[in-house]
């Protein structure tokens, strides 16, 4: 008993030294950030963009930070009143797989607003068919939302974000980044798109960009939560397999802190998913 205590203490101490170092490279070795200081508070200098502010995560978001900053809001559906009310928040709705449509609401928002300090691509949509029941476009309606949007804002403020030495490029990816799930498929791909793009972003500010290093990138993963993207979904199903839905602010809180405190980094919520993260590399029979 006491070796088997011994183990698990190792195994304790020793991922919590891995998780330390992880942040530590995350953010390129050093406690803080090289840039400017940001401006949260009261005074509301900072711009955050936040993409599906309707509902869902992004709902609970807007909440959230339109206490520390001006927040924008984009989304295809109408705006909540009560977030509509809340002042230094704005709105404007846009269907965002319309590329051509979403980068007039980028210059936009840059003509009405100024630079955006902080984006958060969340908005997503999810089908829940096989790949042979789902539609061409389906599929590409899917992606347009829940990918190629991403790159479309980033090359919109990143250049903004580099400029004033200070900026914070939030994914809301998913734990299917690291499982292809049956019935799936084109989501999973999608939100490993979007874990991919995160890191590669990553890369080319550190090694491409003047001023990189000033700029954060944070993939999140959440698992399953309360949302709109669920609501479709075979509640029994959910039951049979125990799986318990958590609130969405148990991500979005966890997205306000991270932005807050200027951290760049890939995190999972709730944070016990994070073993399922090396799934992939477990041999084919584990899998």
């Amino acid at each position: 008993l006491i070796t088997i205590l011994k183990i698990l203490t190792t195994a304790g101490i020793l991922r919590r030294i891995n998780q330390a170092l992880n942040r530590l490279a995350w953010n390129n070795w050093t406690l803080g950030r090289s840039g400017t200081g940001w401006q949260f508070g009261p005074g509301k200098k900072e711009v955050v963009l936040i993409t599906g502010g309707s509902s869902g995560f992004g709902y609970e978001m807007v909440k959230s930070f339109s206490k520390q900053a001006r927040v924008i809001a984009i989304d295809i559906s109408s705006f909540p009143p009560e977030l509509d009310a809340m002042p230094d928040v704005h709105f404007y709705q846009c269907d965002i797989s319309d590329t051509a449509t979403l980068e007039g609401v980028c210059e936009q928002i840059k003509n009405e607003h100024g630079t955006v300090s902080v984006l958060i691509n969340n908005a997503g949509i999810g089908l829940g068919k096989t790949l042979l029941e789902t539609s061409n476009a389906e599929s590409q309606k899917l992606l347009q939302v829940n990918l190629f949007s991403h790159m479309v804002l980033i090359r919109s403020f990143l250049p903004g974000m580099l400029a004033q030495r200070r900026g914070h490029i939030v994914s809301i990816a998913s734990m299917a980044s690291f499982v292809a799930a049956p019935g799936l498929i084109d989501y999973c791909i999608s939100k490993i798109g979007a874990l991919y793009l995160t890191e590669g972003l990553r890369a080319e500010c550190l090694a491409h960009y003047p001023n990189g290093k000033s700029i954060c990138t944070t993939s999140i993963h959440p698992s399953w939560h309360q949302t709109g993207i669920l609501k479709n979904v075979d509640r029994d199903l959910l039951d049979k397999h125990g799986i318990v839905l958590d609130p969405p602010t148990r991500v979005s809180d966890v997205v306000v802190e991270q932005v807050l405190k200027g951290r760049s980094g890939r995190i999972c919520v709730p944070a016990t998913q994070e073993k399922h993260m090396g799934i992939r590399n477990w041999p084919r029979w584990a899998q």
